[in-house]
């Protein structure tokens, strides 16, 4: 005996499937042929499924039993999977603290009497940034008798002196010349030039506004 039915999807071409039954009776029993025919003309059975995947929300499956092929159900899968996987909340990143520097302030130095800083940088290689903080550490240490110095000292110098000031931490070469090189100790007071960063100065040049 055969079955014909005919599917149509989504407008498209439309699918026949025949099925042909194939079974055993005993001569003369009716009733066990009424039963074989009507369990085939019922047709399959739609099982419902809940999967679960990676801890997301459950998915509800509906599984033929007599699908097409293993790879259109491979492929079904696959597709309910990466749903899933594109669902689970990702992670929030925790936002970079942004530091936030103290702009230095312009304090009471006396920058004209003698010896000046003019007059003391006046030769001397300042061509960089560290260096003319080498110089003014120097200068406020041999001429006006500053040991222990700040970002708000070395800003002043640089006002007074003309030189830029488009540095966006003060503190920060203070800093490296201090672990990096060196040249200065770090005190409750703030940063104070050693020896060695004194001969630094004095190998930049000029004479140390001594003539």
């Amino acid at each position: 005996m055969a079955k014909n039915s005919t599917v149509r999807t989504g407008g498209g071409p439309a699918r026949v499937r025949l099925v042909v039954l194939d079974a055993e009776i005993p001569d003369g029993d009716l009733g066990a042929f009424n039963q074989v025919l009507q369990n085939a003309l019922r047709g399959p059975t739609t099982t419902v499924v809940q999967q679960r995947v990676n801890g997301g929300v459950a998915k509800t499956l509906t599984h033929q039993p007599t699908p097409e092929s293993d790879e259109e159900v491979e492929a079904t899968v696959e597709e309910v999977v990466e749903e899933d996987i594109g669902t689970v909340a990702q992670p929030k990143q925790s936002r970079a603290r942004k530091t936030v520097t103290r702009a230095p302030n312009v304090i009471d130095i006396d920058m004209n009497s003698p010896t000046s800083l003019a007059t003391f940088a006046q030769g001397k290689d300042a061509k960089s940034q560290h260096k003319k903080f080498m110089i003014a550490a120097a200068w406020l240490k041999e001429h006006r008798n500053t040991d222990a110095i700040t970002a708000d000292h070395v800003y002043t110098c640089f006002k007074s002196m003309g030189w830029s000031t488009n540095i966006p931490d003060f503190g920060l070469p203070l800093r490296d010349l201090k672990n990096k090189l060196q040249y200065f100790a770090k005190s409750e007071k703030g940063y104070e030039i050693n020896h060695i960063g004194l001969d630094f100065v004095k190998k930049l040049g000029g004479r140390d506004g001594t003539g």
